[in-house]
């Protein structure tokens, strides 16, 4: 295996080193994770609460809305897409990172449990994430939001489904969402990049799981949705303004790259930080000061106040 020059603060992401996520080890991980979130709780500003709600054909899903304890008067909403290669549940890192995003943002978070492959491949978590968007726009005087002012994000695979659902609410509604924030997202069922060629070994994720990984999710078909999963194959005007982080040491480094340029071409304003001596899925060091940048960076895009990197 390659020795990779990352970044001291991530290095303890170095010897998470797979291949291949076996059925046993997809479990077990997912077990872990759901018990380790009835643990799981917000920043000290924050409250959050768990909901049922109608999915997709009607199927109960969960989802945790996340709100300040004070009343905040901006009314804005943000949906979040939790990653895990379409197949691995959230985990408390996410909470732990969206509270602190909106802490200081002041939007009302929803974190939706969505339903996994491979026993729910597309487009099943991706329907089940539109339908909580929907709830949203339903719910807007319950969470004291405006349905004009919701934002999508999402990490990894979760970046993908927010892709996703803003077509979806362009396309079935006409609405263009306020604003989207991708983090190392996935972006590409082709996997052309140079990055994917190059990068099978990476810590965290790699070639090999990625291309397992739409294998799995892309299970029972596309049902003529693919555009709306392999995003460079599709429309993607009016969609709103995006900010992309990617990872130096991560396959899906220029489907990043290649996703901003493409929204560039058609007059979307992009914010990219294109994170150095970096890894997939570094979110899970949230105690470092490397995440805290990422933390303020994302917050500022939410906020509108985020500017471009000088070259």
């Amino acid at each position: 295996m390659k020795n990779y020059d990352i970044d001291k603060e991530l290095k303890f992401l170095k010897p998470l080193r797979y291949k291949k996520y076996s059925p046993t080890r997809r479990v077990l991980i997912n077990l872990i994770f759901n018990m380790s979130m009835i643990f799981s709780k917000p920043n000290k500003h924050i409250e959050m609460k768990k909901y049922i709600i109608k999915g997709y054909q009607n199927h109960k899903i969960k989802i945790y809305v996340l709100r300040h304890k004070k009343s905040i008067p901006n009314k804005k909403g943000l949906l979040y897409l939790h990653g895990g290669g379409f197949q691995i549940e959230g985990t408390p890192v996410h909470i732990n990172m969206i509270s602190n995003i909106i802490s200081d943002s002041g939007h009302t978070a929803v974190y939706v449990k969505y339903r996994l492959a491979p026993k729910y491949p597309f487009p099943i978590g991706l329907e089940d994430c539109y339908q909580t968007y929907l709830w949203m726009i339903k719910s807007q005087n319950f969470l004291n939001i405006d349905q004009k002012h919701i934002s999508v994000a999402g990490d990894s695979a979760g970046g993908n489904l927010a892709v996703g659902v803003a077509l979806l609410a362009r396309d079935r509604l006409g609405h263009q969402l306020d604003r989207m924030l991708l983090f190392y997202p996935v972006v590409d069922q082709r996997q052309i990049t140079p990055s994917m060629k190059e990068f099978d070994d990476t810590p965290v994720w790699n070639s090999v799981l990625n291309k397992s990984m739409w294998e799995i999710y892309l299970s029972h078909g596309d049902f003529g949705m693919l555009n709306f999963t392999s995003l460079l194959l599709g429309d993607l005007t009016r969609l709103p303004k995006t900010y992309i982080e990617t990872a130096e040491f991560d396959c899906l480094r220029d489907e990043g790259i290649w996703l901003a340029e493409k929204l560039k071409s058609l007059n979307i304003e992009v914010i990219e930080r294109h994170t150095k001596k970096s890894v997939h899925g570094y979110d899970a060091v949230f105690f470092s000061d490397f995440i805290k940048e990422r933390i303020i960076d994302r917050s500022s895009f939410l906020k509108g106040e985020l500017k471009h990197e000088e070259n």
